[in-house]
């Protein structure tokens, strides 16, 4: 694995949003593995790359994934 994604999860345009790094290369699959965890939220994409430098100092596997906190 070269990189992970940044994903992100929103309800509605006024309400906030959550982000998730997943430690998958496929912008799709980063996605799909979103969508199962949270269900059908409106609005769920990739919105880049998650460094491997960013994956393995928070200590994601492939695979894996976590919510990113603010």
């Amino acid at each position: 694995m070269k990189y992970g994604r940044i994903v992100r999860v929103s309800s509605s345009p006024e309400e906030g949003y959550m982000t998730y790094v997943v430690a998958e290369e496929d912008a799709t699959k980063a996605v799909a593995m979103i969508r199962a965890l949270i269900g059908p939220a409106p609005h769920v994409e990739s919105i880049g790359r998650a460094s491997l430098e960013l994956l393995l100092a928070i200590g994601l596997s492939a695979g894996e994934f976590t919510k990113a906190e603010s």
